[in-house]
């Protein structure tokens, strides 16, 4: 005897559908700012460390090269979240 079962999937959300969407937005802008972020204090580092093995300048970190990364999160995050709603 065969038994066949039928069923429905059930749907399970635990969060308001409106706020998935501006989460979704904002957890990709920050981490697009982040890899912005990482991507300019790498390129400053490597360009450092070059200077450094070069001419042998004193290899170290200043206040703006941190202050330019901060730039490079918040001009990369607003992008992507500009980016994201006007879709």
């Amino acid at each position: 005897m065969k038994i066949i079962r039928h069923s429905t999937p059930v749907q399970i959300t635990v969060s308001v559908p409106g706020f998935r969407i501006i989460n979704d937005h904002v957890m990709k802008s920050l981490k697009a700012g982040f890899s912005g972020s990482a991507t300019i204090l790498l390129i400053i580092f490597f360009i450092k460390l070059l200077s450094y093995i070069i001419s042998n300048e004193e290899f170290r970190m200043d206040f703006l090269d941190l202050f330019l990364a901060g730039l490079g999160f918040f001009l990369q995050m607003t992008g992507t979240l500009l980016k994201c709603l006007t879709k």
